[in-house]
């Protein structure tokens, strides 16, 4: 039988009630807990909250665009006042400095300001980066920049005389009017620029009408950035399903070519937004117009970029900018949204076609008349397809690039901005450039044998500043883009007697040689000579006429360029002695110990041996050659190079070597230099190595040492002299340089006398000596001569020596 529950009493129903009312009530207050956490207005994203939220990020916005602004304000304004493009890390000449008295054809100074975006005015100018020209006077204002240690250079006002080279600042005579170093190439790419500044004044209308109606035709009415014509891409893309219209301005796209990287990048589109509305600030229209027509890129010719419309014009049409007609304004319009697919020189008919969309837009802008746009739709540019320019200095380049990586890891750095200051000299550097090019014309003209197609005669050159060891000219070779072996530092070639100044200073110095002192009027003899080698071998020089002289003096021995008394004066102060003054002089480092290395029987390159000449001209004190000075980048200083110098020889037998190497270029071996009309002060010595398969002539004034090589890559023989060939390049490129230097003396030491001495005796002259025997030598003082003991008969000796006025 099923039990029956027992029967509630009335406390336990009590109980049960109260226990099942708190179950409720539990669940009743757990649900009133989660709505009222659902509905709380407390939470979090109140919309107090959310409005502190959107002013924070408002603030925030501000402050960045602030800093940004402030940034991009202080870049391009002082990127302005320095005429900088920083597009990728630049490479920069030295700045130009034009001393009082040196004497610059006004043509060549207007094109050396052009180059530095100078414009010239019909009146006096007002403001820096101005010029105006008035009969011989020329008024200069020039610009303010940062060199390259960060100080301020600041603009100055300047008359130059260009008759007598006369500088006047402020009232007063000034001694020097400096310019402004100029880019001469790309770090990263290896670009160099071609471009040709000129005022908007001078730019036709046509063509400046042609650009903005093509590129930005509301450019007048924006304020660097053009929501509208933004807008109206947009559109017109969207419905094009493609890129068919920009929206950049002008504005925009001087800030993209002036002041950021080429890379493509959204970050990038940002801050050139941001320059825009800088330039806008700093410049008005008519500045920024012509800013843009002077920078714009329009293509390239080789490894040259071409930029600016004046640029442009000289390159395709041969004709200056003021010439061009509305045809040709059109297509270098055309030219700007593509350069490489609208060049005229490889897709003339794409160019052509694309220049009468131009026309149309004029006609239609009301910039032609009808009749205009008629004339210009029926005309068919001439293009010019003869190359015009060629890299300014491409060898120096290259090496400048491997001389960096010794001291900057350019793979872990940003190029972007980088700035690398050299003292390469622009107008020097070109007159190298020139000196070879018409010197091998002429040589080959001359000597037909030399013109060999297969392997065409070389020539280099390279021009060292001695108290500094910048590098002042560097030209490599012919022609870089058919040949890129440098044959200034890569060549390794046998020197010749260019090795012969060094010998006899280990002769003339008393404390490079353990003999004895030797003097200017030494006699050495030239009569045949055998040396004995090792291995039972012989050695026998021969002078390159293969005549002999008998008795000779120091001074005609080395003005003649005599081998057998160079021969016999290494055999008399060793070759231990010669090697060592060899390499104190860094001409080369390993130098074999044997008789003919006193005839140049060795090797070195052209950029150490005109090194080792520089501390020649420098008073004995050798400087190490420096292809830049500083690195900077964002005008923190990443790399310097400073002056390394160190003292290889006493300073007065320095000066008798120099003053006979004087007499070379005056009488001697390279007399032809005088031919050409260089007439200041110039030490140099010839040479010729054996077989005459390398020419040489180095040589030296008081502030530059140059040296030239001219020999075929193969080592064939040339079959001329030094004297011969190179030379008349030293003295072309040395006539070419003059306007540059300044025309100064080498410096006479205490230590130094002038002696008048009788040419029979070798004794000094004294008043019983006839006039016709007398002649003026220099001496190291106290090794002079003593006058003539008249007390006992002389008996003369039979030589010859050289005869001076």
């Amino acid at each position: 039988m099923r039990k029956r529950a027992p029967i509630p009493t009335k406390s336990s129903r009590a109980k049960n009630e109260a226990s099942t009312t708190t179950r409720v009530r539990k669940r009743t207050n757990t649900n009133y807990k989660t709505k009222k956490r659902k509905n709380n207005p407390k939470g979090f994203f109140t919309k107090k909250r959310l409005l502190i939220i959107l002013f924070s990020l408002l603030g925030l916005c501000f402050i960045t665009f602030q800093i940004i602004s402030s940034y991009i304000d202080n870049l391009v304004e002082s990127r302005l006042a320095n005429n900088v493009s920083s597009r990728s890390g630049a490479v920069f000449s030295a700045p130009l400095v034009i001393k009082n008295g040196m004497k610059i054809p006004p043509a060549k100074l207007i094109e050396i300001l052009r180059a530095r975006g100078y414009s010239e005015k019909d009146a006096p100018p007002t403001r820096q980066g101005e010029f105006w020209q008035h009969k011989i006077q020329m008024e200069i204002i020039t610009k303010g920049y940062i060199n390259e240690d960060g100080i301020k250079v600041p603009s100055k006002k300047f008359l130059y005389n260009t008759n007598s080279g006369m500088l006047v600042s402020n009232g007063q005579m000034s001694d020097n009017l400096e310019l402004e170093p100029v880019e001469i190439s790309s770090l990263n790419s290896g670009e160099y620029k071609a471009s040709s500044y000129y005022p908007l004044s001078e730019i036709p209308q046509s063509i400046q009408k042609a650009i903005i109606l093509t590129e930005d035709e509301r450019f007048y009415e924006h304020s660097g950035i053009d929501f509208i014509g933004i807008s109206r891409a947009m559109l017109a893309n969207l419905k094009a399903r493609k890129i068919v219209q920009g929206g950049s301005t002008l504005t925009q796209q001087l800030a993209k070519n002036s002041f950021f990287s080429p890379k493509k990048t959204f970050g990038r589109k940002i801050m050139e937004a941001f320059a825009a509305r800088s330039l806008e600030k700093f410049l008005n229209k008519d500045q920024i117009l012509e800013k843009y027509l002077n920078e714009v890129y329009l293509g390239q010719e080789g490894a040259v970029a071409i930029h600016g419309v004046a640029e442009a014009s000289q390159t395709f049409f041969n004709k200056n900018i003021t010439d061009i007609n509305p045809r040709e304004a059109a297509m270098i319009a055309g030219i700007i949204k593509a350069p490489s697919y609208y060049s005229p020189r490889r897709h003339y008919q794409r160019a052509l076609k694309r220049s009468s969309v131009v026309l149309e837009k004029m006609y239609e802008g009301k910039a032609i008349s009808e009749e205009e746009y008629a004339r210009a739709s029926a005309y068919e540019p001439k293009i010019n397809l003869e190359q015009k320019h060629s890299p300014l200095a491409p060898y120096f380049h290259v090496a400048l690039l491997k001389a960096l990586e010794e001291e900057v890891n350019l793979n872990a750095v940003v190029l972007d901005g980088m700035k690398v200051y050299t003292g390469l000299h622009t107008e020097m550097q070109k007159c190298g450039s020139k000196a070879i090019s018409d010197g091998l014309a002429n040589i080959v003209k001359q000597y037909p044998s030399l013109n060999r197609k297969s392997s065409p005669l070389q020539a280099a050159l390279v021009a060292i500043e001695p108290h500094s060891g910048l590098i002042r000219a560097w030209v490599g070779g012919n022609d870089y883009s058919s040949n890129q072996f440098d044959h200034v530092n890569q060549g390794k070639r046998q020197i010749g007697s260019t090795v012969k100044p060094f010998l006899y200073l280990t002769a003339l110095d008393s404390n490079l040689n353990t003999y004895k002192v030797a003097t200017a009027d030494s006699i050495l003899s030239d009569e045949p000579t055998t040396f004995n080698l090792p291995n039972h071998k012989q050695w026998t020089p021969q002078n390159f006429d293969k005549k002999y002289r008998g008795n000779v003096t120091l001074r005609y021995a080395l003005e003649k360029s005599l081998n057998i008394p160079a021969a016999y004066i290494g055999g008399k102060v060793g070759l231990k002695a010669l090697v060592h003054t060899l390499q104190n002089f860094h001409v080369a480092d390993n130098i074999p110990e044997v008789p003919a290395i006193s005839l140049g029987a060795f090797e070195t390159s052209l950029l150490d041996l005109t090194s080792a000449y520089a501390a020649l001209a420098n008073g004995g004190i050798y400087v190490s050659p420096r292809l830049f000075t500083n690195v900077n980048n964002d005008d923190i200083k990443i790399a310097e190079v400073d002056i390394n110098e160190e003292s290889v020889a006493d300073e007065a037998p320095v000066y008798v070597l120099t003053n006979i190497l004087q007499g070379v270029i005056q009488r001697g071996t390279g007399a032809s230099i005088r031919k050409l009309g260089f007439t200041r002060q110039a030490a140099g010595k010839t040479g010729t190595s054996d077989d005459a398969r390398d020419a040489w002539f180095v040589g030296y004034t008081p502030n530059l040492s140059v040296g030239v090589w001219l020999g075929f890559d193969d080592n064939k023989k040339i079959g001329v002299t030094g004297g011969v060939v190179a030379a008349p390049i030293w003295g072309n490129f040395m006539k070419c340089v003059e306007p540059y230097l300044q025309d100064m003396n080498f410096v006479i030491p205490s230590d130094v006398v002038f002696v008048d001495i009788d040419i029979t005796t070798h004794q000094k002259a004294d008043r019983y000596t006839p006039t016709q025997r007398i002649v003026r030598e220099v001496f190291v003082k106290g090794t002079e001569p003593l006058p003539l003991d008249r007390s006992f008969s002389y008996r003369e000796p039979t030589y010859e020596r050289s005869r001076r006025s």
